[in-house]
């Protein structure tokens, strides 16, 4: 004859558990993957420092030249400075030959005593130099302390192409 063991309740949900355990696990393992993938920009009320210039160029060749040129510092900038923020170039939609820059840097002594004796920076400025000496380009600019109030909302990451500044697969 054949003995039969009492059902045991706890065998069935010693499984159950186990599932619901291992899905807070990954749950818990998603949310904080999807956290740390977020890009944050550092935002520093009240403490970054900007410069904007606006470059203008009497020929399309120059313009493009300096263009490329400025790419890569760019590239350095981004790879060698952590202290610079935003360095975008835009060309004006009011006048081709026009070009503006934005500079976001962590301090103003930073701009001065780092970024302008960076390597690239230093190749880079005597073409500019000698382009405004030879008056075939303005350069105007200002620059302010920022006060706290806004934003600056974050980017999508990426490989950026600096030669064509577009982004690379």
């Amino acid at each position: 004859m054949r003995v039969r063991q009492p059902h045991n309740t706890n065998s069935f949900l010693i499984p159950i558990l186990f599932g619901v355990i291992v899905g807070i696990g990954f749950s818990q393992a998603f949310y904080t993957v999807k956290e740390l993938t977020k890009l944050h920009p550092k935002r520093n009320p009240g403490q970054a420092w900007t410069l904007m210039v606006t470059v203008t160029f009497q020929s399309t060749q120059d313009l493009e030249d300096i263009t490329k040129d400025w790419t890569q510092v760019a590239k350095y900038c981004a790879e060698d400075e952590p202290f610079l923020y935003h360095y975008e170039i835009g060309k004006s939609d009011s006048d081709p030959l026009t070009v503006h820059i934005v500079e976001r840097y962590e301090s103003k002594e930073k701009y001065l005593n780092v970024h302008k004796n960076g390597e690239e920076f230093l190749k880079f400025r005597p073409k500019l130099k000698a382009l405004q000496d030879q008056k075939k380009v303005t350069i105007e600019g200002f620059s302010f302390q920022e006060l706290g109030y806004g934003f600056v909302s974050g980017w999508v990451s990426g490989n950026i192409d600096f030669r064509l500044g577009a982004e690379s697969d």
